[in-house]
Formats: C-alpha cells, sequence, structure tokens
C-alpha cells in the first residue's frame, strides 16, 4: 500500500486493526488485535489468519486482494447485525398533513399501524386496509387522538404521526 505520509499509514493500519478485532468477536479463529497503528507481529498474525481462513495467500501482509475481502467481509459482518434503517415515509414539512379523502400508499401505513395500536386500545376499531383514508381510518385516528391527549382532528399533522410511530415501535418491541 502507498501512503502519502506516516499519518495516512497509521490510520490505515488502525483501520486493519479494528476490522480484525471486529471480526475477532464474530470469529475466535482470527486473534484478538490490539490498536496500535503499528505493523507489529500480532497485527501479521492476524492478517496471516485471516488469509488462512478465507483461504488467500498466507502472507500475513495486506495486499489488495487481502484489502478488498477484510472490507467485504467487515462490511457483510455489520450489515447481518445491523438494524432495519428508519425511512421517512412523510415529507419534512412541518405543515405536512394527511387529511381523509387521501388515497396513498402512506394511507396504508398508517393503517398497519393503527391495526397493531388497536391491538392494545379497544377504542381504536379494527379498520379495512384499503390506502384510502375513509371515514373508519378517520375515527380511529380521532379515538388515537383522544387516547393520546391531541386534538381530535382526525387529521394526521406531523405531531400526530410521530405520536403514532412512536405508539407503534412500542408495541411491536414487545411482539419481537
Amino acid at each position: 500500500m502507498a501512503y502519502y505520509n506516516l499519518n495516512d499509514e497509521a490510520n490505515a493500519i488502525l483501520q486493519i486493526q479494528r476490522i480484525l478485532r471486529d471480526l475477532h468477536y464474530l470469529e475466535n479463529k482470527i486473534p484478538t488485535v490490539r490498536l496500535t497503528g503499528i505493523y507489529d507481529s500480532e497485527t501479521r498474525q492476524g492478517v496471516a489468519d485471516f488469509q488462512k481462513k478465507y483461504a488467500i495467500p498466507e502472507t500475513g501482509a495486506v495486499d489488495l486482494a487481502t484489502w478488498t475481502l477484510l472490507q467485504s467481509v467487515d462490511k457483510a459482518q455489520r450489515d447481518a447485525q445491523a438494524l432495519a434503517r428508519a425511512v421517512y415515509i412523510l415529507p419534512r414539512q412541518p405543515e405536512y398533513t394527511i387529511y381523509p379523502g387521501l388515497n396513498d400508499n402512506v394511507v396504508y401505513v398508517i393503517q398497519h399501524m393503527l391495526e397493531v395500536i388497536g391491538q392494545e386500545y379497544d377504542e381504536i376499531e379494527n379498520i379495512e386496509f384499503s390506502g384510502i383514508y375513509d371515514t373508519n381510518t378517520q375515527n380511529a385516528i380521532r379515538a388515537f387522538q383522544r387516547k393520546s391527549l391531541l386534538d381530535d382532528t382526525g387529521i394526521i399533522d406531523p405531531i400526530t404521526f410521530n405520536r403514532l410511530a412512536d405508539e407503534y415501535e412500542r408495541i411491536n418491541s414487545y411482539n419481537q
């Protein structure tokens, strides 16, 4: 590997050591490596053990093939352990509202959240998944708003949506 200065080299070595350390916790065939920023015998052995595990030439040096595989394995491990990423389904406008009559995919999501929340609260009746903000959906939102001590307008503003999302997450986390 080519470096512009000693600081770049130390940072690259630290990154290799971090990946090896993280992989050690997941796969004990990779020895633990201290984070020193120095390519010492411990790091060289960790790289060699990694190379052996993944059936590439055991040189103990980080060439392009080893570096690419280290990054790939590290990313795969992180992806496998990651929680699902949150997705914003509403525009990030403070005045944005969802109102009766709307026919949109976001209404399906809201109807699903209402169904889950309704399993815990009798005041929220089961509604049909239609994607249409109909009278039954509006009544369920009003019941939720009353239960949440919000104005029962039947219109979903960001405050109502956030309360709905929080309650859904709270209930859904117990069901996992």
